[in-house]
């Protein structure tokens, strides 16, 4: 079976996350290496057929597998990137993720109150996500 380009990109990026069991470790490299060759698709079109899919939701759902490790992985990739240039841009943007109308959902924080033209208050509830984009001085993405 020959492996992707997406994939070989994602067993760089993230072949050293530790995820206490190395099975994890690589369905989070075929992961991403699925998502990646089609980020305009949902996971479903993505994983190609319901076997992955219902994988890639097992592994989203795992209590074993913290985000953060993920994330720390890919910053110290990016952290070498950025040794590699004398100036590194650091391109920063917050999205406003607003679930006010999921009242299922809890724990989310106020993100504005404000007046409307008929209505005394007007809140939203969601969450701020904010980034950060490390890019070099010619454009060229060295990641989050």
């Amino acid at each position: 079976m020959q492996t992707s380009d997406h994939e070989a990109w994602a067993r760089e990026e993230l072949g050293n996350v530790e995820l206490g069991d190395p099975r994890r470790t690589a369905r989070l490299i075929k992961l991403c290496g699925q998502l990646s060759a089609m980020p305009e698709s949902s996971i479903n079109q993505a994983c190609g057929d319901w076997a992955e899919t219902k994988a890639a939701y097992r592994f989203f759902r795992n209590d074993k597998v913290e985000g953060a490790d993920i994330l720390a992985a890919h910053r110290a990739k990016t952290a070498e990137r950025a040794e590699q240039h004398r100036t590194v841009l650091a391109i920063q943007d917050t999205s406003y993720l607003v679930y006010t109308n999921h009242r299922q959902t809890t724990g989310l924080g106020g993100l504005s109150v404000k007046k409307g033209k008929h209505v005394e208050k007007i809140s939203s509830q969601g969450l701020m996500m904010p980034s950060g984009l490390a890019v070099t001085t010619a454009g060229v993405p060295l990641g989050l």
